[in-house]
């Protein structure tokens, strides 16, 4: 689905342009010409890039790179902040270190530094704004903390990653005791690990998407209830965590290529109901 929001661009006598939005509607996968950062003010959504897809929610920055493929989803409004910078007019310590990240990077901000990061983001935006005098040189110098701040939290994170290990059993049994409510960032959560580096940690010892992997054990446990139970469709497909039954049903069809209705009397299911 199409988002629809008053699209910035930047415009051919600008560095960079600066826009908030909120949305309730995903984008489909697109890339720009420019660098873009987005950070979560509210609400969440995920960002899918590739086959990994980032639950982000307030505190949350993403940074692509020109002609760095991604999309989002979302089914809630979520307030987003997004600056776009012409890759000629990227902040000096930026250029210094782009090394150290992917062509599209995930930065959990910890709790302690969202105001900080937040306050710099709004005097960039007050600037832009009011384009009172020297507006240009207060944005370029709060550009410059803002990414040298970014820098130093990216590098925190890969430090004490580099000796992060994840007990899968625990993780595992976690999952198949709370299909009901789980989520990725809730395994993440449990695992102690932020979601973004716990995802890619779970990928490398399992060979599969979390959100894949989540939504596979709560369909196969759905199969099991389909023709080992009674229970109506719409329970079984609240009990492994569907809370609205048309969503179930598109998501079974989806994975299985038949309704729960249509594989429950398939496989006798529904023999056992009548007896």
């Amino acid at each position: 689905m199409i988002c629809h929001w008053p699209v910035a661009f930047i415009e051919n006598d600008k560095k960079y342009s600066i826009s908030r939005y909120k949305t309730s509607y995903g984008v489909n996968v697109h890339a720009h010409v420019y660098y873009e950062m987005e950070y979560v003010l509210s609400g969440s959504y995920h960002q899918n890039v590739k086959d990994e897809s980032y639950e982000c929610s307030r505190g949350c920055m993403s940074l692509f790179n020109p002609d760095s493929r991604h999309r989002f989803d979302t089914s809630n409004e979520v307030e987003v902040f997004r600056i776009q910078i012409k890759p000629t007019s990227l902040p000096q310590i930026f250029k210094e270190h782009a090394d150290e990240f992917g062509p599209v990077s995930i930065i959990n901000i910890p709790p302690n530094e969202i105001r900080r990061i937040e306050n710099i983001l709004f005097m960039i935006e007050k600037e832009f704004n009011d384009q009172n005098d020297l507006f240009s040189d207060v944005i370029e110098g709060c550009l410059e903390v803002l990414f040298a701040l970014l820098i130093r939290i990216n590098r925190s994170t890969l430090e004490s990653s580099k000796v992060a290990t994840i007990d899968v059993r625990t993780i595992l049994t976690y999952i198949d005791n709370n299909l009901k409510t789980v989520t990725p960032s809730s395994v993440a959560a449990f695992s102690g690990y932020n979601f973004p580096y716990f995802s890619k940690l779970f990928k490398k010892n399992i060979g599969q998407n979390l959100s894949e992997y989540i939504n596979l054990r709560k369909l196969e446990t759905a199969q099991k209830m389909l023709v080992e139970t009674t229970k109506s469709i719409e329970n079984i497909g609240y009990e492994v965590g569907f809370n609205h039954k048309s969503y179930f049903h598109r998501v079974f069809k989806r994975y299985y290529g038949v309704t729960p209705e249509e594989y429950r009397i398939a496989n006798g299911g529904n023999e056992k109901r009548r007896k």
